[in-house]
C-alpha cells in the first residue's frame, strides 16, 4: 500500500514517520516490529510482511546500543520519549526502549490500541514468542503517557519472562493523551482508578504487603503531580 488509513488523515506525520514503509492496511511500520516471510518464519527487516504485535528479534538491544529511536530507528539526541500507560508513570518502568518526542507523540495520535481505548490486544494467529520480561497489565489503560527524559537505566527483569526493562529518569516534559487526542483531568484519573488495583493485588501478594502498599501511596503521591488540573486537559512541565 502506498496511501495511509483514513485514521490518520489530519494528523501531521513527521519526515522520520514519513520515511517508513507502510501496511496494507496503511499504518506506518515501527522500525521495532519484526517481519515474517510467507511461511511464518522470522526474516530481515524490510523483507516479507511485518508484525505490528512482535519486537523484533535484537531490537532492544540494538536500540540501546547505537541510541536508535524505537519507532522511526534514527538516532536520538539528549531528549528521550516513552509511551507509557498511566501505571508506569507510578513505577516508572518501560518496557520499551526510548523514542523521539515527535515520533512518541506521532504514536500516541495514530497507533490504533492507543487511541482507542476499547480495543483489545489482537493475538490471533500470532507467531509464538518468548515471555515479555516485568508484568504487563493486559487491559487497555485508556490513556497514554508522553514522558520525556535525558535519562534512563536499563534494569534486570523480576518478573515474567528473562530480559531487562527501563527506569525511566525525571522528567523534562509530560503530555497526556486519549483518543488520539490531549486527555482529561477525568480520563487521566479514570484510567489510573483502573489501574491501580492491579498494583495493589501484586502488593498483597509480598511478603510485607503494607510496607509495600506504603510503598504505591508515595509513588502515586509523586505520579500525581504530573497530571493536570481539574478542567484543563493535557500538562507538559519544562
Amino acid at each position: 500500500m502506498t496511501h495511509y488509513n483514513a485514521r490518520l488523515s489530519g494528523i501531521t506525520i513527521p519526515p522520520r514517520i514519513a520515511r517508513l514503509p507502510i501496511t496494507d492496511t496503511g499504518y506506518p511500520v515501527p522500525w521495532f516490529c519484526q517481519w515474517f516471510d510467507n511461511d511464518g518464519n522470522p526474516c530481515a527487516h524490510g523483507f516479507g510482511k511485518p508484525d505490528l504485535r512482535i519486537m523484533g528479534i535484537g531490537k532492544p538491544q540494538h536500540a540501546v546500543s547505537s541510541k536508535l529511536c524505537w519507532i522511526c530507528g534514527d538516532r536520538l539526541g539528549v531528549h528521550l520519549a516513552f509511551n507509557i500507560g498511566p501505571m508506569c508513570t507510578v513505577n516508572r518502568i518501560s518496557g520499551e526502549p526510548p523514542s523521539h518526542r515527535e515520533c512518541a507523540e506521532f504514536a500516541a495520535h495514530a497507533c490504533p490500541f492507543l487511541t482507542q481505548p476499547r480495543m483489545r490486544r489482537n493475538e490471533a494467529d500470532k507467531p509464538m514468542t518468548r515471555e515479555a520480561p516485568g508484568i504487563m497489565l493486559a487491559h487497555n489503560p485508556g490513556v497514554t503517557c508522553v514522558w520525556v527524559t535525558r535519562s534512563y537505566r536499563i534494569v534486570r527483569a523480576h518478573a515474567g519472562g528473562e530480559g531487562s526493562l527501563f527506569k525511566i529518569g525525571e522528567p523534562e516534559a509530560v503530555a497526556w493523551y486519549a483518543h488520539g487526542r490531549g486527555a482529561t483531568h477525568a480520563e487521566i484519573i479514570a484510567a489510573f482508578d483502573k489501574g491501580v488495583p492491579s498494583l495493589r493485588a501484586l502488593a498483597d501478594k509480598d511478603d510485607d504487603p503494607a510496607d509495600s502498599n506504603a510503598q504505591i501511596d508515595r509513588m502515586l503521591r509523586a505520579a500525581m503531580v504530573y497530571v493536570p488540573h481539574e478542567g484543563s486537559q493535557w500538562r507538559r512541565v519544562a
